[in-house]
């Protein structure tokens, strides 16, 4: 497992050297939003794109959906993430969300449209622990 989280390092860092603006940033945020996280075997860059709170990578496979779900499931499982949902809409798209520690982690896979695979997203977030949540009291 260490050399997938190494290969989305790279595709991720990679990928963001080509945005417009502030590459450094967007480069040094995504992997840290996208820290501990990994990408099926084999996945292409879609795109890569980060805000202030977090980053998503999308990516592309020629796996079938259930395949990269089947797979996600076990790698989360393994790499210390907590499946927290595990959904599928009638489209065939299917929706996880994860947790470790306190980072959340969504990957949303879709079947390719017009043709074989899947294009998946992973969102993840950078935890601030400075900041307290006013919803909580």
């Amino acid at each position: 497992m260490p050399r997938a989280f190494c290969f989305l390092a790279a595709l991720v860092l990679l990928a963001a050297c080509d945005r417009p603006g502030n590459p450094e940033k967007t480069r040094a945020f995504a992997a840290r939003a996208l820290e501990g996280t990994l990408a099926y075997p084999q996945s292409n860059i879609v795109r890569v794109s980060a805000g202030d709170e977090a980053a998503e990578l999308v990516l592309s496979t020629a796996a079938p959906v259930e395949a990269v779900a089947a797979w996600y499931r076990s790698a989360l499982t393994l790499n210390h993430w907590e499946i927290m949902r595990d959904t599928q809409d009638r489209n065939g798209a299917v929706t996880i969300y994860a947790e470790r520690a306190t980072r959340p982690l969504w990957i949303t896979m879709r079947p390719n449209v017009g043709g074989a695979g899947t294009t998946y997203t992973l969102v993840g977030t950078v935890v601030d622990s400075t900041k307290t949540d006013s919803t909580k009291r």
